[in-house]
């Protein structure tokens, strides 16, 4: 089949992860997991989704990016199995009025709603009420990026966190656990 892509970084609620492109290719049953490629004959994706009231396509398909299940193949691979990278937060969006009681000039980053026990974080490094910024070099614009992020970087990896902790903004270390075994 043929296809535009029409939108890249949708998130169809489908989970922490999403990340999906556009397309209006035609996915329908037995051909999730095929190919989507680009006008080059390069893969970009791997047709995963649509949306169907009737089970059938009515021109609205998802696909994987490239790069994150090239990434999961690489885990399986070596490991047999995933290992995603785990801060051991509970996070909730940035809404203006929160941005403004924590005295941050805009909405963005990832507020943390709580602190998973016995996780990565559970020593005091990251708090809640603390916003995430900045992770690993990698600005959070909005909750939904942290999760994926987190996942996409190595077990036991030391990263920087950059957060704003009443109002004022630091870096922290935080040395990443496992998200399969939290």
């Amino acid at each position: 089949t043929v296809g535009i892509v029409s939108a890249r970084n949708r998130d169809i609620n489908s989970g922490p992860y999403d990340d999906f492109i556009q397309t209006d290719a035609a996915i329908n049953r037995g051909n999730s997991g095929g190919p989507l490629f680009n006008s080059a004959g390069e893969v970009i994706g791997i047709n995963t989704a649509i949306i169907s009231p009737s089970g059938g396509s009515i021109g609205i398909g998802f696909s994987i990016p490239a790069q994150l299940a090239s990434g999961v193949v690489d885990q399986l691979r070596q490991f047999g199995e995933t290992r995603r990278g785990w801060l051991g937060v509970r996070i909730q969006p940035v809404t203006d009025d929160i941005a403004e009681s924590l005295g941050m000039a805009t909405a963005r980053g990832a507020l943390v709603a709580g602190v998973i026990k016995g996780g990565p974080v559970d020593n005091g490094t990251i708090q809640a009420g603390d916003v995430v910024i900045k992770f690993d070099g990698k600005d959070i614009h909005e909750m939904r990026d942290l999760p994926r992020v987190v996942a996409e970087s190595p077990v036991g990896k030391a990263v920087d966190v950059l957060i704003v902790r009443k109002g004022v903004e630091q870096t922290v270390k935080v040395t990443l656990g496992r998200l399969e075994d939290g």
